[in-house]
């Protein structure tokens, strides 16, 4: 029997262990189901996404338009000689400023002042044949009125008198040849402007045949001739801004600084170069100290005098699909809309917008990427 007798030792521990185990294994499992449940409805109702929004505005854009031009004389003219002869000393310095009529050469004038004289003389000889045929017609028209003569003397002496008038003339015109050959002996300027090297000196023999004597280009005012491209005469023709009154032109000249006299455009050429596409335009520009020479190159600087104000918004804003280009803007209750529309220019970082937008409409300019048409947006004005 004692074989048989069991003694109570308390509870089985391996029993304890095991049930304690269960237990922790059970919180576990649940505490991951409450957090796995709490993850999923966190993703079905996430927080709308943060945007950078601006308002469209109106602002008046100063732009300005660089264009690469050449300056060039309005007139420019080659004096050259229309009588032969030997050259006296210059009357002028190279490179001097003329008025129009001052006197530049002097060509010898001694052989032409004694073809004058020549010619002079052979007129009055003609005259005193004319007063004498004269007297003879007025004699005999006398002695017919009174039978004493034939009529046959009286046509002799109509047609003696109508000779020496003839000849009377040519002498004449002689004479008035011979002093506008005397006058080519003294070459004038033309014009104003300034005169540049004497090709032939005192002393040379100079005639019609050899060519240029000096050359004068007037350079108060000067024209700038400049190409712009014909899309662009194209709106500013529409705009109606392709006037003098409308326009600032100003010139760069190559030291970086401005000139100081401002231009006028003068006029456009009919016809658009075909290899550039551009459109040959000249302004001119009052120089009166010659700051500007013929054939510089300058930069041609051209805005609008007084721009009015137009619709703008930033060009990160600008997207643009098949159908054309839109904007992504947020409505007052924070939903994001796509809205069309029509690009008049992009100046400097900014889309000038014709139409689609109204001043003060929000469009995103910044996280684009993580919206579409249709969700709400936690939206933030750009600097905030």
């Amino acid at each position: 029997m004692k074989n048989k007798i069991e003694l109570y030792a308390g509870p089985d521990r391996s029993s304890t262990s095991s049930l304690r185990q269960a237990v922790l294994s059970f919180l576990t499992l649940a505490l991951g189901t409450v957090m796995i449940a709490g993850s999923v409805s966190a993703q079905e109702t996430p927080p709308p996404p943060g945007v950078i929004v601006e308002p469209a505005r109106m602002e008046v854009i100063e732009e300005e338009r660089v264009f690469a031009g050449r300056t060039e004389s309005i007139s420019q003219v080659d004096l050259i000689a229309r009588v032969g002869g030997f050259l006296e000393p210059l009357e002028f310095n190279e490179g001097q400023t003329v008025k129009r009529g001052d006197l530049l050469f002097v060509i010898q004038q001694e052989p032409y002042e004694f073809a004058v004289e020549q010619s002079r003389a052979t007129l009055e000889s003609a005259q005193a044949r004319v007063d004498l045929a004269q007297v003879d017609f007025d004699r005999k028209q006398q002695l017919v009125n009174r039978d004493t003569i034939s009529v046959s003397e009286l046509d002799t002496a109509r047609a003696n008198l109508k000779e020496a008038n003839a000849t009377l003339a040519l002498r004449q015109a002689d004479l008035e040849l011979s002093q506008l050959d005397l006058s080519y002996t003294e070459i004038r300027a033309p014009l104003d402007g300034q005169i540049g090297t004497a090709v032939f000196q005192e002393g040379a023999y100079v005639n019609a045949s050899s060519g240029t004597l000096a050359t004068i280009t007037s350079l108060d005012p000067i024209r700038v001739a400049f190409p712009v491209p014909q899309s662009l005469i194209i709106q500013a023709q529409r705009a109606n801004n392709l006037k003098t009154d409308e326009l600032l032109i100003r010139l760069r000249l190559s030291d970086g600084k401005y000139y100081e006299q401002n231009g006028k455009l003068e006029f456009l050429e009919a016809e658009a170069n075909p290899g550039t596409d551009t459109v040959t335009t000249y302004a001119t520009f009052e120089n009166p100290d010659h700051v500007l020479f013929d054939q510089q190159l300058v930069d041609v600087v051209v805005k609008a005098k007084d721009a009015a104000a137009v619709l703008v918004v930033s060009q990160s804003a600008l997207l643009l699909d098949q159908e054309g280009p839109y904007v992504l803007k947020v409505t007052p209750e924070d939903v994001v809309e796509q809205q069309r529309i029509t690009v008049v220019d992009q100046i400097n970082g900014l889309v000038v917008v014709g139409n689609g937008l109204d001043d003060g409409d929000l469009v995103i300019t910044s996280g684009i990427q993580k919206v579409r048409p249709g969700i709400k947006v936690n939206a933030q004005l750009a600097g905030q």
